[in-house]
């Protein structure tokens, strides 16, 4: 997973990304799987005019 760190006053483009990986022994990977899969569960298509 590939994840954008926002960082105050630093573009998007400009921040730090992290590469994760799912590992037996930590959460991060589950902690930023679980954000993810609860924002998409709030979105809807978009539509078209």
């Amino acid at each position: 997973m590939l994840v954008n760190a926002h960082v105050w006053g630093v573009n998007a483009y400009g921040a730090p990304v992290w590469h994760l990986r799912r590992h037996d022994s930590g959460k991060v990977f589950g902690t930023y799987a679980q954000s993810f899969d609860a924002v998409w569960a709030t979105a809807t298509p978009v539509r078209e005019e």
